[in-house]
């Protein structure tokens, strides 16, 4: 059977939130104290390396060592450096504007599957899930602090007025349509029929 400060980095290293020394002593059936005393070996053996032990108000968590923040974030912003397709772009477009909103209406609105370019605006942190009020199975999307930093804006407000953005836009005109007007005949345009 691993000992128990392995067992303690590997929960730490799957896990994507902190964990409570409660929740680990529940989890490995283990005294709390012997939890706490095994977390502060654990930190103090991962002082030095990549890795580090971070304690919070929130519980245990493993980072990455900030003396290499530098390689780090040079290592994340490249990924994050690669444009956005034109479909991340309308999906991010449509979360800021209409936050929080489901999957199911981003692809509503688009008419096309949305999951590619939801998954890749979660990685790059410009948009967050949330758990959705009505429907504690479903998720909401949500613009992140991130989002905003990157536009340099400091609250959703700070968006252009959507539909100032829209009256600037021109639809393409698509020959052989004709209006509500132009297909009706006149008679009926007037109520006469």
């Amino acid at each position: 059977m691993p000992n128990l400060q392995s067992q303690l980095e590997s929960l730490l290293f799957v896990s994507n939130k902190p964990l409570s020394a409660k929740a680990l002593a529940k989890l490995l059936e283990v005294e709390e104290i012997e939890i706490k005393t095994t977390l502060s070996q654990l930190a103090e053996s991962r002082r030095d390396s990549g890795v580090v032990l971070l304690e919070a108000d929130e519980g245990y968590q493993l980072a990455t060592n900030s003396a290499n923040s530098t390689v780090v974030k040079n290592f994340l912003n490249a990924d994050l450096r690669e444009r956005l397709t034109d479909a991340s772009i309308e999906v991010l477009s449509i979360v800021a504007y209409r936050q929080p909103i489901s999957r199911a209406e981003i692809e509503a609105i688009r008419g096309v599957n949305s999951q590619y370019s939801l998954r890749a605006l979660l990685i790059r942190g410009l948009i967050e899930k949330i758990p959705d009020p009505q429907d504690g199975r479903a998720n909401l999307y949500q613009i992140t602090t991130e989002f905003l930093q990157h536009l340099g804006l400091t609250s959703v407000n700070d968006l252009p007025d959507f539909s100032q953005l829209t009256s600037e836009v021109k639809l393409p005109e698509t020959p052989g349509l004709k209006t509500a007007d132009e297909s009706e005949p006149e008679s009926a345009r007037q109520g006469l029929i």
